[in-house]
């Protein structure tokens, strides 16, 4: 169990600092729709890879923060832990010591709590927890399976350095994948008759490509099964396949040789014709299906209109927010970490808690 309480109390972190990447993405979306970067979707999409890597990165992150809130205020604590500390010390504030050491050690007693398995409806919880945990597993490594089925039972039309470009009769929307050595991109046989369609859907996949989309969605449905029960996951993954897609377009259509008008109408015709097919499940790869589809159908076609002046403020637009993640992230992730046992002002509240006991124990003799 000793060697379990590390690897659990990680967990426990990075999900709390999941919680804080979404509280922080949410509000920079809601301050960057009120500017002209509100419709530049590359911006976006940009700066919320770069919040998902400061997340990657926040051990690392804390470290430094501590290291230079040390350098800068000398022996001022970082961690909430070891502010209440020394404020308890200062007698700010007012409670017994031992409950405040009690509710000091909270995460660890959830820890503790968990291990030992002496709560019925909680390890029902964890149990439950980890059957669904293998159930999306499951999901992910069937579905990785139909992907490599279908890419080997597909016709390799063209090859470069880097991308195979296949054809395939089994699928009627185009996708891009990656395998280990190498990335595809799939599309449906029929496009070879329809030229135009065809160059923008081979567009719009390599750009996927080119943008690292693939290795991007891979990475968030390998987190899925430790990660599906985390709201602030699920919300940055929704955003990034909404981004996703919206930056895609821009991209395309900023690219030269490719005209805003004739993308959009391709856009709306082959949504169009989908849906007269009845069969409204291969426009979740555009993200236009559902109640929403109007709105998202719309936010698609005002990002392709906005296109050209979207670049102009991407380098600095996209600095400036990965900046600030950083410099957020820095703070919370540090503020959040475990306080040393070890320390003076922890060696302090441990004489404090242990007077105060043997005095409550004098008494009671």
């Amino acid at each position: 169990m000793t060697a379990v309480k590390p690897v659990l109390d990680a967990y426990l972190e990075l999900n709390i600092v999941l919680a804080m990447s979404a509280v922080i993405w949410l509000a920079a979306r809601a301050a960057l729709s009120r500017t002209a970067l509100g419709h530049s979707y590359i911006v976006q999409l940009r700066a919320l890879k770069a919040l998902c890597v400061c997340v990657l990165l926040s051990p690392l992150l804390a470290l430094g923060a501590t290291l230079v809130a040390g350098q800068i205020w000398p022996g001022q604590a970082v961690a909430f832990g070891d502010i209440a500390v020394a404020a308890y010390l200062r007698g700010d504030i007012a409670m017994p010591a031992t409950q405040f050491e009690t509710l000091l050690n909270t995460r660890q007693r959830w820890i503790e709590m968990i291990l030992s398995g002496e709560y019925r409806l909680l390890t029902a919880l964890i149990v439950s927890a980890v059957l669904l945990s293998a159930v999306f597993a499951f999901r992910a490594f069937r579905d990785a399976l139909a992907i490599r089925h279908t890419v080997r039972t597909s016709f390799l039309w063209r090859r470069s350095a880097k991308v195979d470009i296949r054809l395939s009769d089994r699928i009627s929307v185009p996708f891009a994948v990656r395998g280990l050595r190498r990335r595809h991109v799939v599309l449906p046989s029929h496009l070879l008759d329809t030229p135009r369609d065809l160059r923008f859907a081979l567009a719009h996949e390599l750009q996927h490509v080119r943008a690292h989309d693939v290795e991007w969605e891979l990475g968030f449905e390998l987190l899925r099964p430790l990660l599906f029960w985390n709201p602030a996951y699920l919300i940055l993954k929704y955003q990034f396949s909404r981004l996703r897609e919206l930056a895609c377009d821009q991209s395309v259509v900023t690219r030269k040789g490719i005209d805003t008008r004739d993308y959009t109408a391709c856009l709306l015709d082959y949504c169009a014709r989908t849906v007269s097919r009845g069969s409204p499940r291969v426009l979740n790869v555009a993200l236009v299906s559902g109640g929403k589809a109007k709105r998202v159908l719309r936010q698609r076609v005002i990002a392709l209109a906005d296109a050209p002046s979207a670049q102009s403020h991407l380098p600095m637009a996209f600095l400036g927010l990965t900046l600030v993640f950083a410099l957020l992230l820095a703070l919370g992730s540090a503020s959040i970490r475990q306080t040393q046992d070890w320390s003076h002002d922890r060696l302090m509240l441990s004489t404090v808690v242990n007077l105060e006991r043997l005095e409550a124990r004098n008494q009671g003799n």
